[in-house]
C-alpha cells in the first residue's frame, strides 16, 4: 500500500544516515512498522499528551490548559458549572456534602430569633420532688452512697 511505501522510504533513508555515521540501527531503536488505522487497543498506545491539568476551584485533573476551562466545574467563570441532565453529578456536589460553616448553624439560631451581641438566659431545671435521697458534699473524690437502716 501507499502508507508502507511511504514508511519503508522513511526507513531507508534513516538507515542509511545511520550506516553512515556507524550507529547500530537496532541500538538507535529505528524498526519498520506499518501504521495501523484503528481506534482500539493499538491507538491508545499512542496517547502520551497532557491536555488536562489540575482546576483550582474543584482539584480535579479536567482543566483544559488550551481553551483555558476546567470540564467539571466551569472555571474561571463565576457560577459552577451543573446540568440538569446530570442527576448524579448534581448530587454530589449540592448544599449538605461540604462542611456547611455557614449554613449548618442557621438552625439553631432561628430557633433563638436570630439574637445577637446578648447573652443568653439561665433556663431553671424543674424539680420533681425529691426522688433522689440527698448526699453531702464531701471532700473526697468519690461519692458517698446513703445507706437507709
Amino acid at each position: 500500500t501507499a502508507t508502507t511505501e511511504i514508511y519503508t522510504q522513511a526507513f531507508v533513508g534513516s538507515v542509511r544516515c545511520v550506516q553512515e555515521t556507524g550507529i547500530n540501527a537496532e541500538y538507535m531503536g529505528i524498526y519498520l512498522r506499518q501504521k495501523e488505522m484503528t481506534k482500539g487497543t493499538t491507538s491508545q498506545g499512542e496517547r502520551r499528551k497532557k491536555n488536562a491539568t489540575f482546576c483550582r476551584r474543584c482539584g480535579k485533573i479536567s482543566y483544559h490548559k488550551q481553551r483555558k476551562r476546567c470540564s467539571s466545574c466551569g472555571y474561571p467563570e463565576a457560577h459552577l458549572r451543573r446540568y440538569n441532565w446530570a442527576k448524579k453529578a448534581v448530587r454530589r456536589r449540592t448544599t449538605g456534602t461540604g462542611r456547611m460553616r455557614y449554613l449548618k448553624d442557621i438552625p439553631r439560631k432561628l430557633k433563638n430569633g436570630f439574637k445577637e451581641f446578648s447573652q443568653a438566659k439561665r433556663v431553671k431545671q424543674r424539680g420533681k420532688g425529691k426522688s433522689k435521697p440527698e448526699v453531702k458534699e464531701s471532700k473526697q473524690r468519690f461519692i458517698k452512697i446513703p445507706f437507709d437502716i
